[in-house]
């Protein structure tokens, strides 16, 4: 579809928006720019997707390349400059969708359920997260409740796809000290999973890894066959993904 093309259809729509409120009897349509609809174009919203980048995991440093920027710091200007809060405002949904995910963890009782060095810590600090989100006997929902214990009682614990990191930063191998920059995976560049001391593993987090273990095999059994080198690399990362998953299970 052609900018042009998209344009049109975000009129089209903004007119059927307005046409259904006023045959429904609403009060928020679009409101007029001078007397005049307000036209829509691609344009305006390339901070509206700015801002989305910034939100996922290493979201900034995809804004700065897709956005063609010289520096993380213009594209987080450009997503909204330090000065209106879009990087404090961005950690702290992340730091409340976090949240979220932890009760759910909590709810399903999957840290009880962990492998791996920091899975007893993680079950520990999760636990009196519980207590801290509890309240006349049921856990909060409310966001702005949640909002503030993540702000005074954060557990420091990441989820992600691979592991899920239960910060320590005394025991850190990625050097990289609790400020809102782990986004779960090793979901930065640094994290070093196969080796860390923080790593607290759920069932999801073995299934992907596992998968991982299948992507090897598969890359493994092509025809014609991969160059040698290249084969030992692979064959060595699947042994240090099984020895990996080995380990994490006598520790659990």
């Amino acid at each position: 579809m052609t900018t042009g093309r998209t344009n049109d259809n975000l009129n089209h729509f903004a007119a059927w928006v307005n046409r259904y409120c006023d045959s429904h009897g609403r009060h928020d349509a679009l409101p007029a720019v001078s007397g005049r609809p307000f036209k829509l174009h691609t344009a305006q919203f390339r901070r509206t997707l700015a801002w989305f980048i910034a939100r996922r995991p290493g979201g900034t440093i995809a804004g700065a390349l897709q956005y063609r920027h010289h520096s993380i710091q213009v594209f987080e200007g450009y997503a909204g400059t330090s000065d209106s809060g879009f990087r404090a405002e961005v950690e702290s949904e992340q730091a409340l969708a976090r949240g979220e995910h932890l009760l759910t963890v909590i709810d399903a009782h999957e840290h009880t359920r962990m492998a791996g060095p920091a899975a007893a810590e993680a079950a520990r600090r999760l636990e009196e997260f519980e207590q801290r989100t509890r309240f006349q006997g049921t856990v909060v929902l409310d966001d702005r409740r949640l909002r503030r214990i993540m702000n005074r009682d954060d557990p420091a614990i990441y989820p992600g796809t691979y592991i899920t990191c239960v910060h320590d930063s005394a025991k850190a191998l990625c050097e990289r000290a609790r400020q809102g920059a782990f986004e779960g995976l090793g979901d930065h560049p640094q994290c070093q999973p196969l080796a860390c001391r923080n790593v607290a593993l759920t069932r999801e987090n073995t299934d992907a890894w596992r998968g991982e273990i299948e992507l090897v095999e598969q890359q493994l059994a092509r025809r014609p066959p991969l160059p040698p080198l290249l084969q030992n690399r692979l064959l060595g990362r699947k042994q240090q993904i099984e020895d990996f998953l080995a380990t994490t299970q006598e520790l659990s």
